[in-house]
């Protein structure tokens, strides 16, 4: 569990009702959006990319909404993918930054980069919420500590978001979706260095098999009332190997990473003194590898892993009695773990117009629980499971899938969860895609016996989930209006004494656009708008908390050079966020957090055929917002980068 989290004790305010002011924006910006593309259509009835431009990077394939890799056209279930061409232009550092902007994904930071970040999708928690790494589950879920935040993008392929319910394929914590991770093993290599405001510098190497990544900051920025926050530095330091060979008709792929971050953690604004020697060391290790077999209809692949997440924390408790404990007479120290091994064999069969997926997963794993005050107790924790889905395509382009699985979580309990759904092919620009299925999450080892904080007598969530999406194509943009739903029973979440508790039934509904135009005279336009319009507790008829805003709009406009050309790129982006739920609004300290709007810009300039340089502005509209309330981000900064690629 990230120490920020219990120093208010494990509480992340949110506000409840959906400001009206957010929605007159969001529609005022998508009645912009689709001007702008009318008038582009009307001006050239039939757009294409500008030849001169720099042409925007398409992914012919995914490999996580089927567990297969496919066409992302033909992939039934929502999924959306961040390339690495928008990971370098955007100058994302981190894997959570590089998500905010995804349709239906809430990301929910308690500082600036290296603090401990939320992820939700369509209205999830976290925890419902499954990461993977090249397709197997990252480490430290079951201490509630895995931090997006600290996880950079060097060296990052690509990442694939599929948001509904995957546990058909990938079992517990699925519900809201999945996060696959990707890893490159080729591609030139690069290096880029760059300082910025709040004393921050970053270093990354990149070659084609091995990738390295530095970065410090020392997070100084003042407070609103003029102070400034101390002990909120932060270091990170990463290297990832990838290695792939083929041998005859066996492919095998070796994967390995470290990342070492090391932060102050003063606390939260709102409950007096910062802490000056709260500090936090984090370390992540995992290792992959990934044999395959590709016969003529036919590929069998073996995957074996493990991974372990180590969370220390150190306060001076006899000098500092703004630790969140109470003073003693010996510092106060706490050490917590997750470690994981995990075996995982799928068997793919092409059969005629359609292809049958099915396979074992099994994981073992130990979970250490450590409150800092002499009750230190370690728990094992066990997944064994198997599933199946097959599907079948028309020439028309139509698809349906059927599928299954039978999991077993340890004592916890077990699960069957079957899915169904597939594409309905309108016309040649127009199709339908359809989801069903049920999803479930077997509590963590912290939701069941992390002291003070926990509830031994939890059971599994379930839920049914479901989506419609009517996704457009033309010549001048792509649009997508989705739909969705969640159902559930015994959803987890907090009581007003911050206690893990199931409530009975829940449901949480709500819609996604997303359109982006093509390059035409080098520019392209991207516009998504989420509106999670019900999320709600059935019994108490009250709003779930911690599901994210109610709407959620992203803007962004990049200018793409022609290639060689001195601007290499422009971009503008703009990101609202509307009212959030509260944890509790009988205390004052956990009312709302506002809703705010940030606007952040970029200039890629070349200055010869290998070197760029970059000019970034963060928040240029100086907000001073808080995404959980007594973590203030920083106001307006700046950084400056120079790459050779």
């Amino acid at each position: 569990m990230q120490t920020d989290q219990r120093t208010t004790p494990r509480v992340k305010g949110k506000v409840y009702l959906m400001h009206r002011t957010s929605m007159l924006r969001a529609l005022g910006l998508a009645a912009t959006f689709f001007a702008v593309t009318r008038l582009a259509s009307a001006a050239t009835p039939t757009p294409t990319p500008s030849p001169s431009a720099t042409p925007v990077v398409t992914i012919a394939r995914v490999v996580t909404s089927d567990r297969f890799a496919e066409r992302l056209p033909n992939a039934a279930r929502t999924t959306f993918v961040v390339t690495h061409a928008q990971l370098v232009r955007n100058g994302y550092q981190t894997i959570a930054q590089a998500l905010q902007d995804v349709p239906g994904v809430s990301v929910e930071s308690y500082g600036p980069v290296g603090s401990f970040a939320q992820i939700g999708i369509r209205g999830s928690s976290s925890s419902q919420v499954l990461v993977l790494l090249n397709g197997v589950p990252l480490p430290g879920g079951q201490i509630d500590s895995l931090n997006l935040n600290e996880i950079p993008t060097n060296g990052i392929r690509r990442i694939e978001v599929v948001e509904g319910g995957g546990s058909t394929l990938y079992g517990s914590g699925s519900i809201g979706g999945v996060i696959n991770i990707i890893t490159s093993d080729h591609g030139p290599a690069s290096a880029q260095a760059g300082v910025g405001s709040f004393g921050s510098r970053s270093l990354q190497i990149s070659s084609p098999i091995f990738s390295f990544a530095r970065s410090i900051a020392a997070n100084n920025y003042g407070l609103p009332d003029g102070t400034v926050r101390p002990n909120d530095d932060a270091a990170n330091t990463s290297a990832q190997l990838s290695y792939g060979r083929r041998i005859g008709s066996l492919q095998a792929r070796l994967t390995a990473g470290y990342i070492q971050q090391t932060l102050g953690v003063p606390g939260s604004d709102l409950f007096g003194p910062l802490s000056l020697t709260s500090r936090e060391n984090d370390r992540m290790r995992n290792a992959h590898l990934s044999l395959a077999h590709r016969s003529k209809n036919a590929v069998t692949t073996l995957d074996l892993s493990g991974a372990a997440y180590d969370l220390a924390y150190t306060c001076n408790t006899p000098v500092d009695s703004t630790c969140y404990n109470a003073p003693s007479t010996t510092p106060f120290a706490q050490l917590l773990f997750d470690r994981r091994l995990e075996t995982n064999i799928r068997n793919v069969v092409k059969n005629g117009r359609g292809r049958m997926i099915y396979g074992v997963d099994l994981a073992r794993g130990t979970a250490r629980i450590d409150d800092g005050f002499g009750d230190i107790s370690t728990y094992p924790y066990a997944q064994s499971a198997a599933y199946v889905e097959r599907d079948w395509r028309s020439i028309r382009g139509n698809s349906l899938y059927l599928g299954l699985r039978g999991e077993r979580d340890g004592a916890v309990g077990g699960a069957f969860s079957p899915s169904i759904g597939g594409i309905v092919r309108l016309s040649n620009a127009l199709a339908l895609k359809a989801n069903a299925a049920t999803a479930f999450r077997a509590p963590t080892v912290e939701d069941l016996y992390y002291p003070g904080f926990s509830n031994p007598n939890l059971v599994p969530e379930r839920t049914t989930v479901g989506d419609l999406t009517l996704a457009g194509k033309s010549p001048s943009a792509d649009v997508s209006l989705g739909w969705f739903e969640t159902s559930g029973k015994n959803l987890i979440v907090l009581d007003q004494n911050f206690l893990p508790q199931n409530i009975g039934r829940a449901l949480i509904a709500g819609f996604t656009l997303d359109a982006h135009t093509h390059p035409f005279h080098h520019f392209v336009t991207r516009l998504n708008l989420t509106d999670l319009y019900r999320a709600q507790n059935l019994t108490t008829g009250l709003r779930i908390p911690n599901r994210g805003p109610v709407v959620q709009t992203n803007l962004s406009v990049v200018y793409l050079g022609a290639p060689n050309a001195r601007i290499d790129a422009i971009g503008v982006r703009f990101h609202e966020e509307g009212a959030r739920s509260p944890y509790n609004a009988t205390i004052p300290y956990f009312e709302q957090a506002s809703e705010y709007g940030r606007v952040d810009a970029y200039i890629r300039a070349r200055l010869s055929k290998h070197l760029i340089a970059s000019l970034r502005g963060y928040n240029l509209g100086n907000d001073r917002y808080a995404e959980i309330l007594g973590y203030p981000m920083p106001g307006r900064s700046f950084a400056l980068e120079l790459g050779i690629r």
